[in-house]
């Protein structure tokens, strides 16, 4: 157990405007599970992009099974041996489960791909996963599986070689509580089979139930690494900002306008089965379920993504036709949507433009944009937002996780929109981060904003949440009111349960 199989001496590197590791320490033994963490923008990603071949370091030493290593490419750190499961999913939706596990490598007869041993492999490894695996089928298109889904795809994807070093990325961000439970399972049993495990997660408590030790990053520094069975959450905390910290402030005196939201008999295709709800102003409505619930698709029947079948949706009084996300926009809604990369942000431009792109042509004199307006802006809701950035010119794919977040808010913000749905707005950020966020919600609410809040994790939406709606199989099972009176288990048992009685 004691034998080290990795050790990285003094990583540094450097991108532009930021300096993301400055002479950065860890070693990973055989056999253990080792936790990385630290907030947003702490070096975490970088360190082990770098340990799997995405980034080259600027300078230090890897030693790997005892001998110094510069693996140049993803492809040449897998020969080795080294797999990274990203948090940002790098599948081929069009293709199936089983050729995209075995893409770089099919299994071949002769010069042709040998699909029966593929499907074969394929499903040992869903075995090997267990029976949540075991849902969907080797030939089955990954764009018809959950988010879920697809990370047990990308799981099978790195056990599929001979690997000796896995490197976990957010890995539960997107799984429900079931599969992040067959998750520990396979994590536990790899680390018994002598393979080493790094995981990077903002979820504190699955620190102490997957890992051993703990490694502690800040500002792109080390910090401290320690023994799960010697510290506390609040102890990494601590280390993690530099300071004790409390998540939830929440206003005990709150007050509600009348209804702003009403929606009547919402069904679509068999994920939405005739929900009613209403929203009142300056709420905060939680909304809680399992994957595959319908929480996910009753708020893009709301903002227009998906065209409802039928139901009746009333916005301050007017019965309204949301058939595109233009139509809510317009009507003062914003949408926060769970996948900030693929659906809430265009990554690959400035900060200044993603923050205005719903209301550039506010911005614009005789259909021109006016720049000098369009960067004020910006810069009002960076700092609103105390979103950390070079620049308004920064490039957001170059922004952590976090600041990520916070720029898909700014922008609904921006817009003037009253009602806001939040879809899982703490996703793969740092317990900083998500303070700010929380600080945030509250504060919109207070000024009259009403929010609906999606979310996977119970002590979050138990805490922010005025109401809450439980969602299971597509219709809200339970209603409460009074919130804070409730227990994890009281709403978990309308969550998954078919007998509550």
């Amino acid at each position: 157990m004691n034998d080290v199989i990795m050790a990285c001496k003094g990583i540094s590197k450097v991108f532009p405007g930021v300096k993301a590791l400055d002479k950065v320490d860890f070693e990973l033994r055989r056999g253990e599970a080792h936790a990385i963490c630290g907030e947003n923008g702490a070096g975490k990603s970088t360190l082990i992009k770098i340990i799997a071949g995405l980034y080259r370091k600027d300078s230090g030493e890897i030693l790997y099974e005892g001998r110094p290593v510069d693996f140049r490419s993803v492809q040449e750190c897998r020969k080795n041996g080294i797999s990274l499961i990203p948090q940002e999913l790098h599948l081929a939706p069009s293709l199936t489960v089983a050729e995209n596990i075995f893409m770089t490598g099919h299994p071949r007869k002769g010069p042709f791909v040998d699909w029966k041993a593929m499907w074969k492999k394929t499903h040992e490894l869903q075995e090997r996963l267990g029976s949540t695996a075991l849902s969907f089928r080797p030939n089955q298109l990954v764009a018809e599986l959950s988010m879920g889904r697809r990370q047990l795809v990308e799981v099978m994807k790195a056990i599929s070689t001979h690997v000796k070093v896995i490197a976990f990325d957010e890995p539960t961000s997107s799984l429900s509580a079931e599969e992040a439970d067959q998750l520990f399972k396979l994590i536990n049993q790899l680390t018994r089979e002598g393979i080493s495990i790094i995981y990077v997660s903002h979820r504190l408590n699955e620190i102490f139930t997957v890992c051993g030790r703990v490694t502690v990053l800040k500002d792109g520094k080390y910090v401290a690494t320690n023994n799960i069975a010697d510290i506390n959450t609040n102890d990494i905390i601590t280390m993690m900002v530099g300071r004790e910290m409390r998540l939830f402030e929440k206003s005990s005196d709150k007050h509600y306008g009348n209804s702003v939201l009403n929606v009547e008999d919402l069904t679509w295709r068999d994920k939405v089965k005739g929900i009613s709800f209403h929203l009142n102003k300056g709420e905060i409505l939680g909304v809680f379920g399992i994957i595959g619930s319908g929480r996910t698709e009753m708020a893009r029947l709301l903002f227009g993504i998906e065209k409802k079948d039928s139901g009746k949706i009333t916005i301050n009084g007017r019965n309204t036709a949301i058939r595109h996300p233009i139509d809510a926009v317009n009507m003062k809604m914003g949408y926060v949507t769970e996948d900030r990369r693929g659906e809430g942000l265009a990554i690959r431009l400035n900060v200044c433009r993603n923050i205005t792109m719903p209301f550039f042509k506010r911005l614009a004199k005789f259909n021109i944009i006016d720049l000098r307006h369009e960067a004020e802006k910006a810069r009002e809701l960076i700092a609103a937002l105390n979103i950390k950035t070079p620049g308004i010119g920064t490039i957001t794919e170059n922004l952590s996780g976090g600041n990520q977040q916070k720029i898909v808010i700014a922008k609904w913000i921006g817009s003037e929109s009253e009602i806001l749905i939040f879809d899982e707005p703490t996703r793969g950020i740092d317990v900083g981060a998500k303070a700010e966020v929380y600080r945030l919600m509250e504060k919109l609410s207070l000024e009259g904003k009403s929010i609906i809040m999606i979310s996977s994790e119970l002590p979050e939406i138990l805490a922010m949440s005025d109401r809450l709606l439980v969602f299971r199989d597509g219709v809200i099972a339970a209603e409460f009111a009074n919130v804070r009176e409730l227990k994890e288990e009281d709403v978990l048992r309308y969550a998954i349960a078919t007998n509550t009685g």
